[in-house]
């Protein structure tokens, strides 16, 4: 039996492979993002995530090999889908803040885009926050570590703002930003969470002001 080793590749060889990985790759991202477009349409539709990967292969038009090429299974690709929810909030933030100077003045504009009760905003309901809504309490008891994960670019976003408050003496500084930013989060997410699904707790128009205040109070003591 031969010992001896593969020959390597040549030069052209590996730009050759380099590109067809590229192809494969941008042929698989895009086939995802199908199949979260037709996962969301569902949710959108109904309101829920009852729907089977079935469902999702016939509204794509793709195959379940092709499904089974981008996500291990359903759990895989609603975890894709809230990541993806969460990369929007986030950009839509950055969108809002971006003229505005004052650190404290952005993290109010965040806070209270976070906390608004976006669910009751030109319709009567909304189908799709409502099953991303619930999307997260799933996510928290099945996968709770790539929920923390999923969630960290808007952690992000609420830390760097902090900081520079902090730094500017606007903000308390016995607490760390990141925690500071988990802890307001915490409380703006729970209140457009109680909008989206409507139990009758901080689901009003006066509950993205009442949360800012009171975070701003907690914020500013000892300053």
């Amino acid at each position: 039996m031969g010992g001896g080793s593969a020959p390597s590749l040549t030069a052209w060889e590996r730009r050759t492979l380099d590109r067809s990985l590229d192809d494969a790759r941008q042929r698989a991202l895009g086939k995802g993002h199908r199949f979260l477009q037709a996962a969301g349409e569902i949710m959108i539709e109904t309101g829920g995530l009852a729907f089977t990967i079935q469902d999702l292969a016939e509204r794509s038009q793709l195959s379940l090999g092709s499904f089974y090429k981008a996500f291990s299974g359903k759990e895989e690709l609603l975890l894709a889908l809230f990541e993806e929810s969460v990369v929007l909030g986030v950009s839509m933030q950055a969108s809002v803040i971006a003229d505005i100077a004052d650190p404290l003045e952005q993290l109010e504009a965040c806070l209270t885009w976070l906390a608004a009760p976006r669910a009751l905003l030109g319709e009567e309901d909304n189908p799709g926050a409502r099953a991303l809504a619930e999307l997260r309490f799933t996510l928290a008891s099945s996968r709770p570590a790539d929920l923390a994960r999923a969630l960290e670019p808007q952690l992000q976003i609420l830390n760097d703002v902090l900081q520079r408050a902090v730094a500017n003496g606007q903000v308390r500084n016995d607490i760390p930003a990141r925690r500071l930013a988990e802890m307001v989060w915490a409380v703006a997410a729970e209140a457009n969470h109680n909008s989206i699904l409507r139990t009758g707790i901080l689901d009003d128009a006066e509950a993205p002001g009442n949360v800012w205040e009171f975070c701003r109070s907690a914020l500013l003591m000892h300053a």
